[in-house]
């Protein structure tokens, strides 16, 4: 069959590709190296800077307190995150030198311990902005600490005591029936498994789709699309670059998982089962096809690659909110807000896929939204054929939305 042969032209074709092998493996690589660079500099400090605040202290004991506090917090860092000057006095007196100080940069704000301090355990702060709000809860903390010890030694009691008190509890992580409490290393890596799935499942559907598009593109812009329509039918050259580019990204998928079992079991984790493995092809699959349909019907309207990007925006926009939402269909798996989108046809595939790595959803579900997509993929694929047949051959004329209702009407 015709379209067997151009699916295998294509994949043929792609699969050759240096850029196929710099893809499938550089850009996991890249995403980690950056992720283990990134992740370095954030534990070691390095990129940040050193915050200087002032301090108006009306008491004339916490501000001292306080900076020794972060002089023991910091003891043990190349530099600490946060220097306070602290001067004792009166807000009234003092308030126009320090606005002075923050208006020329000099210090990024200043924080007013009040009078009345150990009746009311409140600090101001006056800045330029608010985006040092983390360092803000350092010092809600000392001064926490060290207004706790003080009310103690005038209540005489001991450090003992206080112990007592204030403590930390730990929490062990157990599988249900297991014996040996499960590792924190673990415990992150389910965490971050379900983003990896989702993130592996839009990687290689939009990957087709962005190739599928290119390849219309190209054909079309070059009128080579004229000669393979003089020998195959309109069906059989869609049809063929669809599975021959969907073969690629399942392939690529293929690999991916391979990759990550070889590595779950070098390490002891069991993150890929059969089921979460079945379940992604299943998903992609149906995604791929819906997204396909999409993305050639685009191709069929415009003549330039950066006319058709414009118009799939919206659509690549909808389809990002999984990366956006993922912790919080990580954490609330059946919240109303992530059920609801799971039935949206073009986010379906990410937010089931973190669903069903979570171990949060049920067989029904699963069962409804795969009936939803493959009702979305044939409406996709059925439209985009009727824009494809018809728009494939026009060139040079700018193509309206009622021209394109028409064609699908048709």
């Amino acid at each position: 069959m015709n379209f067997l042969k151009i699916a295998w032209f294509e994949y043929h074709r792609r699969i050759r590709s240096k850029w196929f092998i710099i893809g499938t493996f550089g850009m996991p690589l890249l995403i980690l190296g950056i992720s283990l660079v990134t992740g370095y500099f954030a534990g070691s400090g390095a990129g940040l800077e050193t915050k200087h605040f002032g301090l108006i202290d009306e008491t004339g004991y916490y501000g001292s307190q306080l900076s020794q506090a972060l002089d023991l917090r910091y003891a043990d860092r190349e530099f600490a995150p946060l220097d306070i000057a602290v001067s004792v006095g009166e807000f009234e007196k003092l308030q126009s030198q320090f606005d002075a100080l923050v208006i020329d940069k000099t210090l990024e704000g200043y924080f007013v311990i009040g009078a009345d301090f150990d009746r009311k355990p409140a600090v101001r702060l006056y800045a330029r902005n608010s985006s040092n709000f983390r360092l803000t809860e350092v010092v809600e903390a000392e001064l926490k600490d060290i207004l706790i010890q003080n009310r103690a030694s005038g209540l005489n009691l001991s450090n003992e005591t206080l112990a007592e008190l204030f403590f930390d509890i730990d929490v062990d992580y157990y599988d249900i029936g297991a014996v040996e409490e499960r590792e924190s290393d673990e415990l992150i890596a389910d965490y971050i498994a379900p983003f990896i799935f989702m993130f592996l499942l839009f990687l290689g559907i939009f990957t087709g789709g962005q190739l599928l598009l290119r390849a219309v593109l190209e054909e079309r812009s070059s009128r080579v699309i004229e000669v393979l329509l003089s020998t195959v039918s309109y069906n059989d050259l869609m049809g063929g670059k669809i599975l021959g580019l969907g073969l690629l990204g399942l392939t690529q998928s293929a690999i991916y998982l391979i990759v990550g079992l070889l590595a779950g079991n070098y390490y002891g984790l069991s993150l890929i089962t059969p089921t979460i493995g079945a379940l992604y092809f299943v998903y992609f699959i149906l995604g791929y096809l819906l997204y396909a349909g999409i993305y050639i019907g685009v191709g069929a309207l415009f003549d330039s690659e950066q006319e058709a990007q414009q118009a799939i925006q919206i659509i690549t926009f909808i389809a990002i909110i999984p990366m956006v939402l993922w912790t919080v269909v990580i954490e609330n798996p059946n919240s109303p807000l992530v059920n609801g989108l799971s039935y949206f046809p073009l986010v379906t595939p990410f937010f089931m896929m973190i669903k069903i790595a979570v171990g949060e959803t049920t067989l029904l579900q699963v069962i409804l939204t795969i009936l939803l997509m493959i009702i979305s993929v044939y409406g996709s694929i059925r439209l985009a054929a009727k824009v494809f047949r018809t728009g494939i051959l026009l060139y040079g004329k700018r193509i309206t939305l009622p021209e394109i209702i028409r064609w699908i009407r048709a």
